[in-house]
C-alpha cells in the first residue's frame, strides 16, 4: 500500500494538535481524518477502517489507552498499527501501551518529518 493512498485516523484532544498532526500528514501524502475524543474515533473504526492510528494516551472519556485496547481487543480492527501521542514521558503509561498492542510512541512536540516518517515506516 503507498502512503500516498493511506488514511491515518488521529486523535487528540487539543484541536491546535489535531490540526497540526493533520498538515503534518496531508502533506506527507496521507490522507488524515481527525478527532477531538476517543469514542468518536472508535466509531469511525467501526464504518471506515484506516491504514493506521495515532491516538492521544490522555483524552477526556475513553482514554488513549483503554481505546487502544478496544481497537487491539476487536478481531475487525486488531491488525490496525496504532502509534501513541503523548505530552506525557510516564514510563509505566509507555510500558502499559507497549503491552497493549501499540506500535510505538512520538512524544509531544515532534518534529514534523520524523512523524511522516514514522507514520510511513508502520505502513511497510
Amino acid at each position: 500500500m503507498s502512503k500516498a493512498a493511506s488514511l491515518i485516523y488521529v486523535a487528540d484532544d487539543d484541536p491546535s494538535i489535531l490540526e497540526l498532526v493533520s498538515i503534518v500528514l496531508t502533506r506527507g501524502g496521507f490522507e488524515v481524518v481527525g478527532f477531538e475524543t476517543a469514542d468518536a474515533l472508535t466509531a469511525a473504526l467501526a464504518l471506515r477502517a484506516p491504514a493506521a492510528v495515532l491516538l492521544d494516551v490522555r483524552i477526556p472519556g475513553l482514554s488513549g489507552l483503554d481505546a487502544l485496547k478496544a481497537i487491539k481487543d476487536n478481531p475487525a480492527t486488531a491488525r490496525i498499527p496504532v502509534l501513541m501521542l503523548t505530552g506525557d514521558g510516564r514510563l509505566d503509561r509507555i510500558v502499559l501501551a507497549m503491552q497493549l498492542g501499540a506500535a510505538g510512541y512520538v512524544m509531544k512536540p515532534f518534529d514534523g518529518a520524523q512523524l511522516v516518517e514514522r507514520v510511513g515506516s508502520l505502513l511497510t
